[in-house]
């Protein structure tokens, strides 16, 4: 089922048309896809925003005031509402606002009953202004349910192309219910809108305006398709039912307010989808003058921190004859916006040590085995007690070091310059040079080589960045590497 967005009267929801796009599209750093030049999709009837300006991510126009925090406001407003509804699910309230921050999926499996589905609903009726599809799989759901039928006319020319309008193609948001009862040839043809937000079949190519899609599953099923599709999911939650005197008591008085019936929300509970987009933009890093930043230390504790966790979880694994943890290069490198994404739901620019804890909602299944949250607390505990304050400099000042080399490699074989930054002036005074031209790769290896770290994971760290310096001396020494410059 598609269901367009019902006009609005709302004047929130009508842009300032003083205000113009961004310019210069660009691209996500994380994954690439977003933020890419392409035809936006065609008008949405009852729409208050041009479609042109609000469905391109990385094209999205501000709020007339262009405060990001009173958007992160609204947020926490509007779908703290979802919690009064439904007993217990706070930890899943919190991990959705952190998907649709970040503009990826959510998956949520548990026994049938556990209101996966009003769930879906009561989510997707506090976004305003979007274009839903919502459909059940089944092992006959062929891909035409979720891509549209084969366009005749084409077919006649000999081309298969499927006509996407109304269909998950289109779609900003999606809620598919019983997810693996679908067979895995569809279950993969979902890969490429789910995770690169474009629809490819043979020569047909059509980007995707999905924002977030949620999916509902009564259970896992592991073949390799499926882990593929597992791994374009990066928040996963299972609710486990409760059967606490106090808790189904609290549920008895959420039901009774509803009854199991979704009487959707009103305007003051919504929030516009371009809201959310734009915040959603800043997150991933495509909105220039409103960059959310994190020292090189903090990228360092993120990935020994996911590093330990999935050491801990191997071990609980072999203890009790399980299988190992996979956590993808993918995973590991998105769980950057999910950091960015923290920040800014505290109100600032700028990650810090206290956000790694919300790695959480992206790296374990929320509701899931407890093993899973106390090994990740562990994982977390003993990173921060290992690497001293000491390390944590040695690290910026390592990846500052590799970066240099980086610059001055450019400049050999581009003549870029290197640009003025407080550690290249550090290095002019530590060696008495006179210009950014005098520094060589020799320098920033004698720097490197003065870095005394104390932890082993530092030491290696500075081990990488010594060879890294010493590969590329050796490709300007020897004249290679001029295939790629």
């Amino acid at each position: 089922m598609f269901r367009d967005p019902p006009a609005s009267d709302s004047p929130d929801d009508t842009p300032d048309e003083g205000l113009l796009p961004r310019p210069g599209q660009t691209s996500c750093p994380v994954c690439g896809a977003f933020g890419r030049d392409s035809d936006p999709p065609g008008p949405v009837v009852g729409e208050s925003e041009p479609e042109s300006a609000f469905r391109r991510p990385g094209a999205q126009r501000e709020p007339a005031d262009g405060d990001p925090a009173r958007v992160i406001d609204q947020v926490k407003r509007v779908f703290s509402a979802v919690e009064r509804d439904l007993v217990g699910f706070r930890p899943l309230v919190i991990q959705s606002i952190y998907a649709l921050l970040t503009r990826e999926n959510l998956l949520i499996f548990s026994p049938p009953g556990t209101a996966k589905t009003l769930y879906a609903s009561l989510i997707f009726s506090r976004i305003r202004g979007a274009r839903v599809f919502d459909t059940q799989m089944s092992k006959g759901t062929l891909a035409e349910e979720l891509f549209g039928s084969i366009d005749t006319e084409q077919l006649k020319r000999g081309r298969i192309v499927h006509n996407t309008r109304g269909t998950l193609v289109d779609a900003e948001l999606a809620f598919i219910d019983e997810f693996f009862d679908a067979n895995d040839m569809v279950l993969r043809a979902l890969l490429g809108v789910f995770n690169e937000r474009v629809f490819k079949k043979g020569s047909q190519i059509e980007p995707s305006p999905m924002h977030t899609g949620i999916a509902a599953a009564n259970y896992l099923r592991a073949t390799e398709v499926t882990e593929a599709v597992l791994d374009r999911f990066l928040f996963r939650a299972y609710i486990t039912p409760d059967y606490s005197p106090s808790t189904l008591l609290a549920v008895d008085r959420a039901f009774a307010r509803h009854y199991g019936r979704h009487t959707g929300a009103s305007n003051g509970d919504q929030i516009p989808l371009w809201h959310l987009s734009w915040v959603a933009d800043i997150v991933r890093g495509l909105v220039p003058d409103r960059q959310i930043t994190a020292a090189p230390h903090i990228l360092f504790l993120k990935n020994a921190v996911l590093n330990r966790y999935r050491e801990r979880m191997d071990e609980a694994a072999d203890s009790g004859k399980k299988r190992s943890l996979y956590v993808s290069p993918r995973t590991y490198a998105k769980t950057r916006i999910v950091l960015n994404a923290a920040a800014l739901l505290r109100g600032r620019t700028q990650v810090t040590i206290e956000d790694l804890a919300q790695l959480k909602y992206a790296v374990t299944t929320i509701g899931g085995r407890e093993e899973q949250s106390q090994c990740f607390d562990k994982a977390l505990s003993e990173t921060l007690l290992c690497i001293r304050p000491a390390d944590l400099e040695h690290i910026d000042n390592l990846a500052a070091a590799q970066e240099l080399a980086e610059q001055v490699m450019a400049r050999v074989r581009r003549g870029e310059a290197i640009q003025c930054t407080s550690f290249l002036q550090r290095i002019l005074r530590f060696f008495g040079l006179v210009s950014e031209g005098d520094v060589t790769f020799d320098h920033v290896r004698r720097f490197v080589d003065g870095i005394k770290p104390l932890d082993e994971q530092v030491k290696t760290l500075k081990l990488g960045v010594l060879r890294r310096i010493q590969e590329l001396a050796r490709r300007i020494d020897q004249g290679d590497g001029e295939l790629l410059g």
